[in-house]
């Protein structure tokens, strides 16, 4: 996907450009351009145009100091939005990196500003809220809305950028997909991890469950009221220490549709839950594999790591692979934390190479 051929990024603080502007080196293309930019009004004073130029330049150096090419803008507009969306138009942008503080409100999704350049762009988007870690692990996620034709364009910039960051930094990925997982992932996304993990639940849902402090979740956007705040409230709220890059691929050409979802989709964050104290919690993992190999007892001695297990009976799918399944519980304070537990322990058992294993809570006692 061509979104890293020059890639603007609107800066405002000197901390938070030093980030933003490492991460565009990490997503740009060998011989692309960053392009730094920050809008002053037009009556700005002399000392913050002078303010404005030291950010840009020091933006530029960073970029530098990261082995890529940079050009920094100052542009003038009595609107922040429309400087960056016109600068966007000038320089030929093919991605917008804009940097989010994670809140959203009852009247707005991302804040005014972002808001604004959402619903507006003509150029893809990716928002991103970076935690204070660096990140050591990349995490996927699709849920079955993504896969329809409406919100493919999401989940393509999604595994760009997740393919991009992998390539670029060697940090190593986690494909995730929730709901009923009917539909096929598309062979973009499958080639990034050497196995599926699928949480039947929402996608925050599932999000909460695997995200670490050290992921970089890189979530897909669909043009919707629901897709828009998924992405950005639920999402944020679910992982609240890992970082976040939400793909908004709204190109190449403005649409309607994400403009009026921007505009409708302010709704309150979910309220925080208290952290509960710790008791067994029993899941269902269920693991598809591509070769017809009984693995039960692989799945047990993975599982045995982290509680009591329990085997099932093996069987073929739909699709004629074959399936093993195993309950196992294990102490967590929620079920998030035990479906959590569990992935890991098996997200590098050996065995299940090309499978996609399922986590589904049984109940909780």
């Amino acid at each position: 996907m061509a979104f890293g051929s020059t890639i603007l990024v609107p800066v405002t603080h000197p901390k938070s450009a030093v980030t933003l502007l490492r991460l565009a080196a990490s997503l740009v293309d060998p011989d692309g351009l960053v392009v730094p930019v920050t809008v002053l009004a037009p009556d700005a004073r002399a000392s913050a145009r002078k303010a404005a130029h030291d950010l840009v330049v020091n933006a530029e150096a960073t970029a530098r100091e990261a082995g890529v090419e940079a050009r920094g803008m100052v542009d003038i507009d009595a609107s922040v939005a429309n400087g960056v969306l016109d600068t966007a138009r000038e320089c030929g942008a093919t991605l917008v990196l804009i940097g989010w503080q994670g809140r959203s409100s009852h009247q707005n999704v991302f804040g005014s500003l972002i808001d604004s350049i959402a619903g507006r762009s003509a150029v893809p988007l990716a928002v991103a809220r970076l935690g204070e870690k660096a990140f050591t692990g990349l995490l996927l996620p699709v849920s079955d809305d993504h896969l329809a034709s409406t919100a493919a364009g999401g989940v393509r910039l999604a595994a760009g950028l997740t393919r991009r960051l992998h390539e670029v930094t060697g940090v190593p990925v986690r494909v995730l997909r929730s709901g009923a997982g009917i539909p096929e992932l598309p062979p973009e996304m499958t080639a990034l991890s050497d196995r599926v993990h699928h949480d039947p639940r929402r996608l925050d849902l599932a999000v909460g469950a695997a995200a670490r402090a050290d992921d970089l979740v890189v979530v897909p956007v669909a043009a919707t009221v629901s897709g828009l705040r998924t992405a950005t409230t639920h999402v944020a709220w679910a992982a609240p220490d890992a970082s976040l890059l939400i793909a908004v691929d709204v190109g190449p050409v403005p649409t309607e549709n994400l403009a009026t979802a921007v505009s409708s989709a302010g709704s309150p964050s979910p309220a925080e839950e208290p952290i509960g104290i710790s008791t067994t919690h029993r899941v269902r993992v269920t693991a598809c594999l591509t070769a017809d190999i009984d693995r039960s007892e692989v799945l047990a001695a993975a599982l045995w790591a982290v509680g009591d297990v329990t085997l099932l009976e093996p069987w073929h799918d739909e699709r004629g692979r074959m399936c093993v399944e195993a309950d196992v519980a294990t102490q967590a304070t929620d079920t998030n934390s035990a479906l959590g537990t569990v992935m890991e322990a098996l997200h590098h058992a050996p065995g299940f190479d090309g499978a996609e294993i399922s986590y589904t809570p049984v109940d909780e006692r």
